[in-house]
């Protein structure tokens, strides 16, 4: 038996014109949902930030209906691969660099969820220190994590927080800076959502840095709150002041709909510009099975309004958390 013939036999074995017509349909009203509506349930969220691996699917079944001889399979699997292509190729081409952002006062950001449940939580503490950021959005700060940055030189380094001292939540955001912040950062409460809003001079301008962390949608009753800090957050960002970047753990990958309409509302993904947008920083565990993959989805975001331009952006030692931190290399371009 030939090549061919032998892979044709696997094909019609492994994969049924039946069962390839089943996963281009689910394929393709995941495609359409996701591109034309919010996100209905959990699921689906789950789905759409899974949907780059999900995809691939298409791919098996265009090769094993090419071999099949199902041409009409093998058109609507394509349409999918193409769309997959779509997805994915555009996150590695970094947006061109605006001329004004040679010359530009830079400001060093450190984006980091610590981890509740962290074991080494000095480690963590001691890498973002040595990191040497400007200014630094630290996501589910906690007691024992405040008590390890202390420790580690965080009070001489970035003296200058915004935190809620009464947020005892796994939902904590603290801002953390070398220099001080304006007079007019503070905590706001939006429907659902906190919002850890500092003030951060940047040359002659002052950026406005939001540090978030929406509900996980795995909480029980979490994709409900989700979603609505999500439509809540969108609905609020054209009444603030700009330059403005948002950043922290958003609980979502850019697939789902609306982080794409955060993003129509004015901003970039600080990765996606820089040709690093199927980075990953999240990992299902810090310990077992669960971690040999790595990291598998991103999580955590910079969004950028205009007028900020990233110029670098580079992973940091996990140091016991189930999230990588990045640091962040920002143009600011002055008024």
């Amino acid at each position: 038996m030939s090549a061919v013939a032998w892979s044709a036999t696997v094909a019609s074995i492994v994969i049924s014109p039946g069962l390839g017509w089943v996963l281009c349909v689910a394929l393709g009203a995941l495609a359409i949902t996701g591109a034309l509506s919010k996100t209905k349930h959990v699921g689906l969220a789950v789905a759409y930030d899974a949907l780059p691996y999900l995809l691939v699917l298409a791919w098996v079944v265009l090769i094993l209906a090419v071999l099949d001889g199902s041409w009409l399979l093998a058109m609507a699997a394509g349409a999918l691969a193409m769309y997959h292509l779509s997805l994915v190729v555009p996150r590695f081409m970094p947006a061109r660099r605006p001329r004004w952002a040679r010359t530009a006062p830079q400001l060093r950001l450190v984006v980091s969820n610590v981890f509740t449940e962290n074991e080494t939580p000095e480690v963590l503490a001691a890498g973002l220190i040595a990191a040497d950021a400007d200014v630094m959005v630290i996501t589910e700060w906690n007691p024992t994590f405040a008590a390890a940055f202390e420790a580690a030189g965080g009070g001489r380094s970035h003296p200058h927080r915004l935190v809620d001292p009464d947020d005892h939540s796994e939902y904590a955001v603290c801002i953390a800076s070398k220099t001080p912040l304006g007079d007019d950062s503070a905590i706001e409460q939006i429907g659902e959502l906190t919002l850890t809003r500092a003030v951060v001079a940047c040359g002659n301008r002052s950026l406005q840095l939001i540090g978030i962390i929406p509900n996980a949608v795995v909480d029980p009753g979490g994709f409900s709150i989700w979603r609505s800090q999500l439509d809540t957050l969108i609905a609020h960002l054209p009444s603030l002041a700009k330059p403005i970047v948002l950043a922290g753990d958003f609980n979502t990958t850019r697939f789902r709909p609306e982080f794409r309409a955060l993003l129509r509302a004015g901003f970039v993904d600080a990765h996606d510009s820089l040709g690093k947008g199927l980075s990953t920083s999240f990992r299902l565990s810090t310990d077992g099975v669960l971690a040999a993959p790595g990291t598998v989805i991103r999580l955590d975001h910079a969004l950028l309004s205009t007028a900020v331009c990233a110029l670098d952006a580079r992973d940091l030692d996990a140091g016991g958390s189930d999230h990588l931190p990045f640091l962040l290399t920002l143009a600011v371009r002055q008024g």
